[in-house]
């Protein structure tokens, strides 16, 4: 019975709470010296009155909305008389991708800051992925992550099942993103989607999307050009226009409809639940489908959790809380 499987930033908050807290993470990008003051200033006056950097998604909406405006300026050639934008505005929108992309690859190269692991990568256990991948491999199921990590990629790279040529597809191949990579034979195997895009992913001026080897982003403090663009990072009102700019998540979320298509049951892991684009979008979906809900019992009980999930999703769902979700293993 094939299956689709959606994955939240539970995963990362499982293993290392606080390396992947999006609120702490942002500070840090922001604290990184990967922005210049003057682009710093910018970025303050898009934000709501008294915050001194961005630390919450919710922060970021106006801040989308001015680099929407500039890329529909950016598409009016200059004049005799000069561009439609200053040089501040030029560089604004590169500005915004960077910061999303610093934060993006401090998850993906997170490493435990303190306790028996210290200064180890973090990873997910692997007894928990093992069975996973186990799941996956024999029913032909997807896979759906809205996290930036590369926590369940590096894993299923490492048990093989993640390439084109095998089990799993993310459409690209030998480093290049094309649509046509997705298309299996025979309809044999599934789909690798990062519904909220990878650190990894990068333009080529006039290429198609690239991506970058994971060792490409382990440095702090590298410059790398035209990076972040595929990043959702914003207020939910704005993730939308995120995803219809960029090829590579479009894609994905089109694949995603097929998906929800073709599965028989969907599985959310570790997934807050307030990303409404996805939740109308399974709503639209599910049919009849079983919709199971595994998260973590902090995040409330069932006398909470179960209406809020039924309200989100457009029907009745199975919820399990865990204390620890990385224990489960009843995929």
């Amino acid at each position: 019975m094939r299956k689709l499987f959606i994955f939240g930033n539970g995963l990362g908050m499982a293993i290392a709470p606080d390396e992947f807290n999006l609120n702490t993470v942002m500070s840090a990008a922001w604290m990184s010296g990967q922005l210049t003051e003057a682009q710093k200033k910018l970025m303050l006056a898009c934000l709501p009155d008294g915050a001194k950097m961005p630390t919450s998604e919710e922060q970021l909406a106006k801040l989308q909305e001015i680099v929407a405006a500039c890329e529909v300026l950016l598409e009016i050639p200059p004049t005799k008389i000069g561009h439609w934008l200053s040089q501040h505005g030029l560089d604004f929108p590169s500005a915004v991708q960077q910061f999303g992309f610093e934060v993006a690859r401090r998850m993906f190269v997170a490493k435990h800051s303190h306790g028996e692991n210290i200064g180890k990568r973090c990873c997910l256990p692997e007894e928990f992925t093992n069975s996973l991948a186990e799941r996956i491999t024999e029913t032909q199921s997807h896979v759906a992550t809205l996290n930036y990590d590369g926590l369940l990629s590096s894993a299923f790279g490492a048990l093989n099942i993640l390439d084109n040529n095998k089990i799993l597809r993310d459409g690209f191949v030998d480093q290049k993103f094309d649509k046509r990579n997705m298309f299996r034979q025979k309809e044999q195997g599934g789909w690798y989607l990062h519904l909220h895009g990878c650190p990894l992913f990068v333009d080529r001026d006039k290429s198609r999307p690239h991506k970058l080897s994971p060792e490409s982003i382990e440095k702090p403090g590298r410059k790398l050009k035209n990076v972040g663009r595929h990043i959702v990072l914003t207020h939910v009102t704005h993730k939308k226009y995120i995803i219809s700019s960029s090829e590579i998540l479009t894609t994905y979320w089109e694949f995603l409809k097929r998906a929800l298509d073709e599965s028989e049951e969907i599985l959310i892991f570790g997934y807050s639940g307030n990303d409404t684009h996805l939740n109308q979008l399974i709503a639209q979906k599910r049919g009849r489908k079983l919709v199971r809900v595994v998260e973590w019992l902090g995040a409330g009980f069932d006398d909470i959790r179960g209406p809020f999930w039924a309200n989100q999703l457009g029907g009745e769902i199975s919820l399990t809380l865990k204390e620890d979700v990385l224990t489960f293993r009843d995929w």
